[in-house]
């Protein structure tokens, strides 16, 4: 063979390897996309009556999944936004500090501050399908002029732990924002960390009675929008490890609150 020969034989061979190396990374890419799949978020929120100005009892419930995989990525955060003109009265309300609620549970808040409970679910495969957990959602502490609500987490399996929520006014169509930041979801040693993949919760009506001016005044801690034109609007962003982000936006009807005749 001569050194022509044996430069074009090298050549020939050099691109058979780059176009195997080509079709094996494409195959890992069509692997890669198949396997991430898509991420499928629902958000829908319910409020008892839907009279304008009426306090009322708040209904959270959300689920995710994805399509082409054996569960969602970890979710990192969410945020929910709800219709403005509302009213939040959790500065009126017994507060719960964030370090006896993680040092002691439940029993380390006043009951006064318990504002709601709820049940969640989550998934850590391949060692765990399906984990529940136990939410009670308490009142917390103000962090710089703001309200926050606790989230402790009893799980069947893992610690417990606390997701803080953080109340924020907006304006435009939705006047209050919570923010809800999540840490990494434990189990069991040798399990990943969980993912989220329903959550429900109930916070009902609930008021105080303070003295004012000489003047006992009771105070709700969840009001209705003051106006109703048909609708309220909410809608949440729910934020993953993997970096994705998904937004879903619900409304319900709503009615106006009758004038009282004098």
């Amino acid at each position: 063979m001569t050194a022509e020969q044996d430069s074009r034989s090298r050549k020939k061979r050099r691109a058979r390897r780059l176009t195997l190396l080509a079709a094996v990374t494409a195959a890992l890419l069509v692997l890669t996309a198949a396997a991430s799949g898509q991420i499928i978020q629902t958000f829908g929120v319910k409020v008892s009556p839907r009279v304008a100005s009426k306090p009322i009892t708040l209904r959270v419930n959300e689920t995710t999944k994805e399509d082409a995989a054996p569960q969602p990525p970890p979710m990192t955060r969410q945020v929910i936004y709800l219709q403005r003109g509302g009213k939040f009265n959790g500065r009126r309300f017994r507060h719960c500090r964030l370090s006896k609620l993680r040092k002691k549970g439940p029993k380390g808040c006043p009951k006064s501050s318990r504002i709601g409970t709820g049940r969640g679910t989550g998934s850590a495969k391949p060692i765990l399908g399906n984990v529940s957990a136990k939410l009670t959602l308490f009142n917390g502490t103000r962090s710089h002029g703001r309200d926050r609500i606790f989230v402790f987490v009893f799980p069947d399996i893992g610690p417990t732990f606390v997701v803080v929520g953080t109340v924020k006014k907006r304006k435009g169509r939705y006047g209050y924002a919570l923010d809800f930041r999540i840490p990494p979801i434990k189990t069991l040693p040798t399990a990943p960390d969980a993912s989220i993949t329903s959550v429900k919760t109930k916070t009902p009506r609930k008021h105080v009675t303070k003295r004012r001016h000489g003047h006992k005044q009771r105070y709700y801690l969840i009001r209705a929008p003051r106006k109703c034109h048909r609708y309220w609007y909410a809608k949440a962003k729910f934020y993953y490890v993997n970096g994705e982000v998904k937004t879903v936006k619900d409304k319900m009807r709503c009615k106006k609150r009758k004038s009282r005749r004098h």
